[in-house]
């Protein structure tokens, strides 16, 4: 029977939230590459991290020098790592729900920070419960509407954003300066901070997600495999992070943003996420901009500390063997690049993610994945892990494959949808090869040569050299895609969630909120 004393014990063993780690990256990754292979017979467990906000390219695991991510750095040696992996959606409700569902924000209605996600769609989580799995996130997931769970067991916290409709720009209004998504607002509080309201709710989720795994790992009879979703929120804007971790990069060489024109050559559209984000009213100094991405690089560490105390307790509780670890992001930011912060767009740093995936005795280690791939694959990676048949409809494909050699990927593709704020047209993206072709609705094409210009600096679309191409990635982009259909149905949307919340007292703070369990000093009897 477990009882206040036994899981004391268990929670004061070497490691606590504060506690003593391996003093060196080798060392931490030489306790915890494995420990023993995965079971067979029994489905892994899976604890899925996430960041927010967090673009590929300030992680050492994406080549990034100046970062400070050892533990990133090591679970990327005893993993894979994804080169191109995306967001379906580069904000941050339209690619949760996109992710969670295995399916493409157009046909979820996932149309921005203020979109239902609807109780009759079924996720990841639904599929793992029907599997046996208990699931329990910890942090953030920014889940609008009555359904607060979709699918989990358990929520350890509360969300840190509103559930409901606040956070709606209606197209009708053309595109207009937002204050809270801002660079006015943004690239404000840059420097140390001890406390606020991210690090509060990162701490707090971060805590009760060792208090989840602490408390998994006591005897229990039929005891089911576990699925635990940590999602933190740094280092999502505004930049700030405790002075300990802007102090390791006192003295740090801070990349800065490779020179660049007017982005509106690459596209008139980027003119919309200009004003939304006022950097047509304000262009940050080259201090505030390095300044900016130290802060950045900080808060990625902060992430990075906290991911090394879940491997290592993971390890010290004896279940990294067969758990499965996956690491991702919600979407980028452009951190700077072409003049951008934030995300609402396609380039790179936007709608890139890092993406991570360890699991002892099924996935190589120190594997490096080039293929395309994006949050949907996601939902049939985790059900092939759990050995449960998908019965509905998705857009993802497993990255099982492309793991453990069925598969090398040459025709994979990535599909993007977006319809939020720094819009106000409908936008797709087809990522294929070494393309990536992004439709505006109404407006000309991009087409960008990853290869020959990662950077992104030239817009090849209606270059005679690239005709083949174009015209192959024009009719990807137009299969089952109707701009001005989606464009209307998307400003009806608007209509209707603007008129609810006219209704005064309707969008209180408790509207839609969820339920949280206690911290356990009990009998759990959650998973019985």
């Amino acid at each position: 029977m477990l009882t206040r004393r036994s899981l004391m014990q268990l929670a004061a063993g070497t490691v606590a939230a504060t506690g003593a780690r391996p003093k060196t990256a080798k060392a931490r990754e030489d306790s915890n590459a494995g420990g023993a292979p995965a079971l067979t017979g029994r489905p892994p467990n899976i604890l899925f991290i996430m960041a927010d906000q967090m673009t590929p390219f300030m992680t050492g695991p994406y080549g990034q020098r100046a970062a400070i991510t050892p533990n990133l750095d090591r679970l990327a040696q005893a993993g894979a790592v994804f080169d191109n992996a995306y967001c379906n959606a580069p904000l941050c409700v339209p690619s949760r729900t996109s992710m969670f569902a295995g399916r493409l924000p157009a046909c979820l209605e996932a149309w921005d920070n203020a979109s239902e996600f609807k109780a009759d769609v079924p996720t990841f989580v639904h599929y793992l419960r029907s599997a046996g799995y208990h699931t329990a996130v910890s942090g953030k997931t920014h889940f609008i509407g009555p359904d607060q769970y979709h699918g989990f067991h358990q929520r350890l916290t509360p969300c840190i954003y509103p559930t409901h409709f606040a956070f709606m720009h209606p197209w009708s209004k053309g595109p207009y300066w937002i204050e809270g998504t801002s660079i006015q607002v943004g690239l404000a509080k840059l420097g140390p901070s001890e406390i606020n309201g991210q690090i509060d709710f990162d701490e707090m989720a971060f805590g009760r997600a060792l208090e989840k795994l602490r408390h998994y790992a006591l005897p229990a009879n039929d005891k089911p495999p576990l699925f635990l979703n940590v999602s933190l929120t740094q280092p999502h804007d505004p930049y700030c992070a405790p002075r300990k971790y802007l102090e390791m990069y006192r003295n740090a060489e801070i990349p800065m943003p490779r020179p660049y024109g007017d982005i509106r050559k690459l596209s008139p559209t980027y003119e919309w996420v200009r004003i939304v984000h006022g950097l047509d009213r304000e262009t940050p100094s080259p201090q505030k901009v390095r300044e900016a991405r130290r802060c950045y690089l900080a808060m990625c560490t902060w992430v990075d500390d906290r991911i090394g105390q879940l491997l290592d307790e993971l390890q010290r509780l004896g279940l990294a063997g067969n758990t499965m670890v996956v690491f991702t992001s919600d979407h980028g930011d452009m951190m700077g690049e072409k003049g951008q912060w934030f995300k609402r767009i396609y380039l790179e740093w936007s709608a890139r993610v890092p993406l991570i995936v360890r699991w002892p005795g099924r996935v190589p280690a120190g594997k490096r994945v080039g293929a395309p791939v994006s949050l949907v694959d996601l939902l049939p990676t985790f059900t092939e892990g759990a050995g449960v048949a998908v019965r509905t409809r998705i857009d993802g494909r497993s990255l099982l494959p492309l793991l453990d050699g069925r598969e090398e990927g040459r025709d994979r593709e990535v599909i993007g949808e977006y319809f939020g704020e720094g819009t106000i047209e409908p936008v797709r993206m087809v990522r294929r090869g070494d393309y990536k072709y992004i439709t505006v609705n109404g407006h000309p094409p991009q087409l960008y040569d990853l290869k020959r210009d990662p950077d992104e600096t030239i817009n090849a679309a209606g270059r005679s050299e690239y005709a083949a191409v174009e015209r192959e990635l024009r009719a990807r982009a137009e299969k089952d895609w109707d701009g001005p259909a989606l464009k209307r149905k998307v400003m009806a949307s608007h209509e209707e969630r603007d008129f609810l919340r006219s209704i005064k007292g309707y969008m209180g703070p408790n509207l839609w909120k969820p339920d949280v369990s206690l911290p356990l000093l009990a009998d759990d009897a959650a998973w019985r």
